[in-house]
């Protein structure tokens, strides 16, 4: 049945045993009404005060009815009313949740609260970057929103959930629940509602990638071959492990890659990366090219000139990376 329901049927019964009584005792003792209606509060509420007038055998039996049929009524209309408040409350604090997503924008929608999906988390935050959780099992939801992050309780493969966490402003989703089968779901789900978007996916099973990646997914990482990968790096490599810590860790220095995009009014357009003069300046190192027919140059010569429409990926610390798009952007930054 439904709280308000109960709570309705509540007040109704409360109002009947309320009326009923105060008859009762007009027509058994022969009081006034008023001593009456008295009579009946003071017994539903058990307040305790004395009787307002002398009751018969008749006028006993009538009250023990009344006492255990109207605090019976009263107790069950009044967990109904609790219930409904934290009802209440749990409603106002998802509306609340959900006008925070809606200013969002260019956020990280992260599917799962696992503990991949909490990792993850984690790491955005750590970057400032604004993320969105989506978590269908309620214990998990509330554990991810006492970490303080913005939650939206539901199933990630409805598309009204993905919705729900502001999809149409996301700048990518990570499918990170425990089911690689959902993973799959989610990726079709989210290429069918925003093609563009970027979409990684978690895979637990080695045979999923493929899969995964035929539904749509832009990247695909089985965390268990990632840290296989590593422990046996730190066995027989261990020099080149310590540059990776560096690189990916959590550690003092720590790299950063960012796009950035050549537009019309930057200043390098129609320059060679030499003369852009942003590796000499910057002190950041440019890892690839991306030319406008989507062709990629890794690893580019200082002879390579720059056009409007191309991409750099660029990788430095985060001032280096910071001041190569100032160099690239001077007015977008």
């Amino acid at each position: 049945m439904d709280i308000r329901r109960r709570i309705v049927y509540g007040l109704e019964a409360l109002a009947v045993i309320v009326v009923a009584g105060t008859l009762g005792y007009v027509l058994i003792e022969g009081v006034s009404l008023f001593d009456a209606f008295y009579m009946v509060i003071i017994t539903v509420t058990t307040v305790g005060f004395e009787e307002v007038f002398v009751l018969s055998s008749a006028g006993q039996a009538w009250t023990l009815f009344i006492l255990v049929s109207g605090f019976g009524i009263t107790i069950f209309t009044a967990v109904a009313s609790i219930e409904y408040l934290v009802d209440l409350n749990e409603v106002r604090r998802k509306a609340r949740m959900r006008r925070e997503v809606a200013q969002l924008n260019r956020h990280v929608i992260i599917c799962g609260w696992g503990r991949v999906g909490r990792g993850t988390w984690h790491e955005l935050e750590s970057r400032a970057i604004d993320s969105v959780v989506i978590e269908f099992d309620a214990a998990r939801a509330e554990r991810a929103h006492d970490a303080g992050a913005l939650v939206i309780s539901g199933d990630a493969t409805h598309n009204d959930v993905l919705d729900q966490a502001g999809i149409d402003k996301a700048q990518s989703l990570i499918a990170c629940v425990a089911d690689d089968s959902d993973n799959l779901v989610i990726a079709l789900s989210v290429k069918a509602l925003k093609p563009d978007l970027r979409v990684i996916c978690r895979a637990v099973e080695a045979e999923s990638e493929r899969k995964l990646r035929l539904a749509g997914a832009d990247g695909v990482v089985a965390p268990q071959a990632v840290g296989a990968e590593r422990l046996a790096l730190m066995a027989v490599q261990p020099e080149l492990a310590q540059i990776f810590d560096v690189v990916v860790g959590d550690r003092p220095l720590e790299f950063h890659v960012e796009e950035i995009d050549v537009t019309a009014s930057c200043p390098v357009v129609d320059h060679s990366i030499r003369d852009s003069g942003i590796r000499q300046e910057s002190g950041a190192t440019i890892l690839a090219v991306e030319g406008t027919a989507n062709e990629m140059t890794v690893n580019p010569g200082p002879d390579i000139t720059l056009s409007e429409g191309d991409r750099l990926v660029v990788v430095g610390t985060k001032d280096q990376v910071k001041k190569a798009a100032q160099i690239v952007q001077p007015e977008g930054r």
